[in-house]
C-alpha cells in the first residue's frame, strides 16, 4: 500500500498511524529515511523520521496513499 518510492529518495516508510485535521481531513503519520544503505539493525535505525501525507480516497472509498514525498529544504 506505501512502500519506498526510488524516485523521491524515500526509503523504508514504516509504522503507520492515522489522524485527522481540524477540518476533518485524514492524515497519515509514518516514518521514512532518505537513505539506502543501513549500518546495525534497521529496527534501531535513529533516521527514519516522522512525516505526514493528506490521505485521498479513490471513487470506491479505498485509500490512495501515492507515494511518500521527497525531502524538502
Amino acid at each position: 500500500m506505501f512502500r519506498t518510492s526510488y524516485e523521491n529518495r524515500q526509503y523504508g516508510p514504516g509504522h503507520n498511524s492515522f489522524t485527522q485535521t481540524p477540518e476533518g481531513e485524514d492524515v497519515l503519520v509514518y516514518h521514512a529515511r532518505n537513505y539506502t544503505e543501513i549500518e546495525g539493525d534497521p529496527l534501531y535505525d535513529p533516521n527514519r523520521h516522522t512525516r505526514l501525507k493528506l490521505v485521498r480516497w479513490d471513487e470506491n472509498g479505498m485509500p490512495d496513499f501515492g507515494i511518500p514525498a521527497a525531502d524538502t529544504d
